[in-house]
């Protein structure tokens, strides 16, 4: 059921969406009585441009449900929420920002050993620099820290990979690319950095 869950979250329409959102009524579950039901109603509000809906609604979830293994992605989703609302208002930016450094930082330790994530949450580092003057030095910083540590992770996987009697290509092509925009967002961040005169 996990593995239908995810694919309705990145599909609604899909054979296998329309399956998954039919499924709990069948079975006697009440809607959003899963996270995979909250992300597709956060999903819904975004499009409709209903932020605030968005992140009550991940909250609340979070709330009544916190041991829920789906809350790092619920968390993520609240903070590039938040991280969007302070690239439209410049009164409230900061506060925003610090809301989305809050749910970022809830998510950081539920994915410790993920590149995908990991990359992900240096994203949100790097864009919270961007948008706050007066946390930019330490979310660049940040943001290098966290890609520092997909580069540790990703030299792992390599080393695995190459210990394998005959080493899948897909895998290793898959590590090239990580290994790319890890590096692309390596040089940027650093570019940012001088040219913020961070020390």
């Amino acid at each position: 059921m996990v593995a239908l869950a995810v694919w309705s979250v990145v599909d609604d329409s899909s054979v296998l969406g329309i399956l998954v959102r039919e499924v709990p009524s069948y079975m006697g579950w009440a809607p959003d009585s899963t996270a995979a039901d909250v992300l597709r109603r956060m999903s819904k509000y975004k499009k409709k441009g209903r932020s605030d809906d968005a992140i009550k609604t991940g909250i609340a979830w979070t709330e009544k449900h916190p041991g829920d293994g789906w809350n790092g992605w619920i968390y993520m989703e609240v903070s590039a929420l938040y991280l969007k609302k302070a690239g439209k208002h410049d009164e409230h930016a900061e506060e925003d920002v610090t809301e989305a450094l809050l749910f970022r930082d809830k998510a950081l330790p539920l994915f410790p050993d993920n590149l995908y994530w990991l990359e992900r949450l240096a994203a949100i580092s790097e864009s919270a620099g961007d948008f706050s003057p007066i946390q930019r030095c330490i979310q660049y910083r940040n943001t290098m820290k966290l890609l520092d540590r997909v580069n540790i992770l990703l030299t792992e996987e390599k080393d695995r990979v190459a210990r394998q009697f005959k080493p899948d290509p897909a895998d290793c092509e898959q590590m090239k690319c990580v290994a790319e925009q890890v590096d692309t967002a390596v040089d940027r961040v650093r570019g940012k950095l001088q040219r913020s005169a961070c020390q």
